[in-house]
């Protein structure tokens, strides 16, 4: 698939934009502020879930030094959903998605993010390809888009292609959420812009 994707000259212009965007990351972009209540998963405000057709798109987080933990057993290795699109034809947001998500590291105020696909109602994290960041340190993200499939960039960093067969036309956006069967009993918090 990363042969067919790399043919295709849209996607030249979208690296080298990319690329562009990423080189003048130094700067914070204007961001929303997310809260995740004490006893919640959802990270609020939600955006409202319109579809729209597939296209790549760029963002830019910072997460927060509450979002680290290491007191939740099992769920501690949990991936929790950062940004991500979905196919709006599967109406549910965990059937078949394509998202960057994170969790803490062992090393404290470090956080991990990797790509995490559903495909089919599965959960598929690509832990082969782990970017590690900080709290408090922005990043800057790419979800490129081509002929309805989707490859994923953190801070010009390539984390992985996507392996569901099904292709995103029609999409929506993911939201962030806390996963695992816990929450936290604190407030968590963190800013992005996508």
């Amino acid at each position: 698939m990363l042969e067919r994707v790399f043919k295709d000259w849209r996607l030249w212009v979208i690296l080298v934009a990319g690329l562009i965007l990423w080189l003048s990351s130094c700067t914070k972009p204007e961001t929303t502020l997310y809260i995740c209540k004490a006893g919640q998963h959802d990270f609020k405000p939600s955006p409202v879930p319109f579809p729209f057709a597939a296209k790549t798109m760029t963002g830019w987080a910072r997460l927060d030094s509450s979002c680290w933990y290491n007191d939740l057993v099992e769920d501690n290795q949990d991936w929790n959903k950062l940004a991500g699109v979905y196919r709006w034809a599967d109406v549910v947001k965990n059937k078949n998605s394509f998202i960057l998500a994170w969790r803490p590291d062992p090393m404290r105020n470090v956080f991990q993010l990797c790509l995490y696909e559903n495909i089919d109602g599965a959960n598929r994290p690509h832990e082969s390809a782990i970017y590690k960041v900080n709290a408090n340190q922005g990043f800057s993200f790419w979800f490129a888009e081509s002929n309805g499939e989707y490859i994923l960039f953190v801070d010009g960093t390539f984390l992985g292609e996507q392996d569901n067969d099904k292709p995103f036309r029609t999409i929506g956006k993911i939201s962030a959420w806390f996963g695992g069967n816990r929450t936290r009993d604190y407030d968590m918090m963190l800013q992005m812009d996508f």
